[in-house]
């Protein structure tokens, strides 16, 4: 049996093959590694069983978001066949336990998920399919533990208060990527302060309003969306999902021609998706929250985490800079904020 790692999870390669075996029926004859991914707690792997297929394998620590599973599953069923959903267990389960980590099988598509390369047809698809999802009612039950938007900033703004009062002053013999992180949070900490007052004012807004709900991704972009050699478009990666309103699948997709430099072609999104009146206020909240998801993710992992080496740490204090730079997830903010009144939003001013 050939195995190819390029890191080392918390779990071997043979308690994985014992645990394919014993739920999956499935022998591994190779088992490699990939490194793909943005979750440090995760794993991802190309299993070639000793019939020849190919499958893909996803080992995760810590508690399983059970709909992460259930609700592509439920999609599939109902004919989005565009949803990969995992395959069942011996057992007709949707995943596995071994020790401490959830192990879950899903068919291998081999694909591209850059970031850039969608074309317009692929996007038009991308609509096509949302629009789909989005008109599928969960089911009376068993979907208890799906999450449902409750536009709550309130634990974004503790942890920011937190992390200031106790870890944002380097003491001596830090890292250069801790250093660097904590450098870049006070020069943009005016800008991260008017994003959480601005999710604030939004929320009581969005409070007294009564949006509809839909089943969401909630992590909708490129590299969720596989390409086939086909062309054909795939959705992968459920572990976000959750009733809101439709605006949180539109985190990612440009309007118009006019602000989609970072992602060329995504207006055509909506010729898939067909009529969409956008609630600019919903969508407002959601690219600044994920401007905060991202800032707080990558404090987290720069400076609270001692499992990540420093090549890691390096990257995502890099990517705390992106978020807040010229052309990053902030400035596709305050262009949906631009659609507001001025009393909705807290200005955002860049340093001199």
């Amino acid at each position: 049996m050939q195995y190819t790692m390029r890191e080392q999870l918390g779990i071997s390669a043979e308690h994985l093959c014992a645990c394919l075996q014993e739920h999956y029926h499935l022998i591994p004859a190779a088992l490699d590694f990939l490194p793909l991914g943005l979750d440090y707690r995760a794993g991802v792997y190309r299993i070639v069983s000793e019939q020849g297929a190919s499958y893909l394998l996803k080992v995760r620590s810590g508690t399983l978001y059970e709909p992460g599973c259930l609700v592509p599953a439920y999609l599939s069923d109902q004919g989005i066949t565009s949803v990969v959903a995992p395959l069942p267990t011996r057992n007709h389960a949707l995943w596995a336990r071994r020790e401490d980590w959830t192990v879950i099988v899903y068919p291998f598509l081999e694909g591209e998920t850059s970031w850039r390369g969608m074309t317009d047809e692929q996007w038009k698809e991308t609509g096509s399919i949302f629009k789909q999802i989005h008109q599928v009612a969960p089911p009376s039950s068993g979907f208890e533990s799906l999450r449902k938007e409750t536009f709550d900033p309130t634990g974004y703004a503790q942890w920011i208060r937190i992390f200031e009062t106790q870890h944002l002053h380097a003491s001596s013999g830090e890292s250069t990527s801790r250093q660097a992180l904590r450098s870049s949070w006070i020069e943009n900490q005016a800008t991260i302060h008017a994003v959480v007052a601005s999710l604030e004012q939004l929320a009581v807004v969005l409070h007294r309003r009564n949006l509809p709900y839909v089943i969401c991704h909630a992590d909708l972009h490129p590299a969720n969306l596989l390409r086939d050699r086909t062309g054909r478009v795939f959705v992968i990666d459920w572990d976000e999902v959750m009733l809101a309103p439709k605006e949180r699948d539109f985190l990612f997709i440009k309007e118009s021609p006019t602000d989609s430099e970072t992602l060329p072609g995504t207006p055509a999104f909506f010729q898939g998706y067909g009529q969409a009146d956008l609630d600019w206020i919903a969508l407002t909240y959601y690219r600044y929250e994920r401007v905060i998801q991202d800032v707080i993710a990558c404090a987290e992992n720069v400076c609270l985490r001692d499992d990540l080496g420093e090549e890691s740490r390096a990257d995502e204090a890099q990517l705390f800079q992106d978020v807040l730079a010229e052309g990053g997830e902030i400035d596709a903010a305050t262009q949906a904020s631009a659609h507001l009144s001025p009393d909705l939003t807290i200005p955002i001013r860049r340093n001199a």
